[in-house]
């Protein structure tokens, strides 16, 4: 969502051991301009390091009823009719 890796490294081995150094934690002032607590507060429960903390550990129910996901008609979604933010150019190259 952020555009990059919560956790830096040059290797498998730095990310990792930075995965157990710190835990992340994103605050308003860590947010690109338009984005809501609510989306901070999704991103900090799904990238806790213990799974027992993770947000889904109960099934897919807990992470769909998050306040972030309010929103979201996961009917829609599983009929494949939302309409993408992001339409990908399929052209094949000159």
């Amino acid at each position: 969502m952020m555009g990059k890796r919560p956790y830096l490294g040059k290797n498998r081995k730095e990310i990792r051991d930075s995965i157990f150094s710190k835990q992340i934690c994103l605050k308003r002032s860590d947010l690109p301009e338009g984005w809501s607590m609510e989306a901070a507060d999704f991103i900090n429960k799904t990238l806790q390091r213990k799974p027992a903390n993770r947000l889904g550990l109960n099934g897919p129910n807990e992470v769909k009823s998050h306040i972030w996901m309010k929103d979201v008609d996961w009917q829609c979604i599983i009929d494949k009719k939302y309409a993408t933010t992001f339409k990908p150019d399929i052209r094949p190259p000159l």
